[in-house]
């Protein structure tokens, strides 16, 4: 994603980067870093009592306006081992276990 382009969905300690490479803060929006108001981030539990948030980021997603980088692909039989790099933050993007 370059910079300025789609809004962008962001996991913990990258919140100040996405904002970066973004360009405005009402562009991101993380499910795990609870600093996102510090960002002027939104924050989003994926919950009902949440509000717009997940519907938002599906139809962003159908639109072809949400990037989610993905780093790697693990089979399922590798979770112990994509968790393994996930703890060591070997990964530039999300891990994704597949059936």
């Amino acid at each position: 994603m370059g910079a300025g382009s789609g809004d962008h969905a962001s996991g913990a300690g990258v919140l100040a980067d996405s904002v970066a490479l973004t360009g405005d803060a009402a562009r991101v929006i993380t499910i795990a870093d609870m600093s996102a108001a510090q960002h002027g981030v939104r924050f989003s539990a994926g919950t009902a009592e949440d509000g717009q948030s997940l519907p938002e980021l599906v139809r962003l997603a159908a639109d072809g306006k949400l990037t989610v980088p993905v780093w790697r692909t693990y089979p399922l039989a590798e979770a112990a081992q994509a968790h393994a790099d996930l703890e060591a933050r070997r990964n530039r993007g999300k891990a994704v276990l597949l059936p």
